[in-house]
């Protein structure tokens, strides 16, 4: 009796931590976080609130338990928007963007709260955040 309690003891240890590394390991943002990660995405640049009418294209998170990194896509209604959204981002205004390939890119190293940095690439309407944290 006491051998199949410590198996399955073990059995469930075991499962719980296999759940938790695939949890932490995966990439894919879960309905659940979505909210979530947009505004930890925004915190760690020092980003304004996204407009209401954002439309979302991709969330995606890398890294493990120990490291964290959100890519956020986007798109607004048009360049207006996305200037007045510029403009009112904390680490944005003001800074002087890069030129890639036709797009704006803004370096922001070290972010805020502890995070590691990353970069907004921005053309035209769409934008993509790149943050890391570890």
């Amino acid at each position: 009796m006491k051998y199949l309690k410590f198996l399955l003891v073990s059995l469930v240890a075991v499962l719980g931590v296999l759940f938790l590394f695939l949890y932490f390991s995966n990439a894919y943002v879960l309905p659940w976080e979505k909210d979530e990660v947009i505004q930890s995405t925004l915190e760690m640049g020092g980003l304004n609130s996204l407009p209401e009418n954002t439309e979302i294209i991709s969330i995606e998170k890398r890294g493990s338990i120990f490291t964290r990194q959100f890519i956020l896509e986007f798109q607004l209604k048009d360049t207006l928007e996305m200037n007045t959204w510029i403009n009112q981002s904390k680490r944005l205004k003001g800074s002087t963007p890069k030129t890639e390939n036709k797009l704006k890119v803004y370096e922001i190293y070290h972010g805020e709260g502890g995070a590691y940095g990353g970069k907004v690439k921005i053309d035209g309407t769409k934008a993509i955040i790149d943050m890391s944290w570890s």
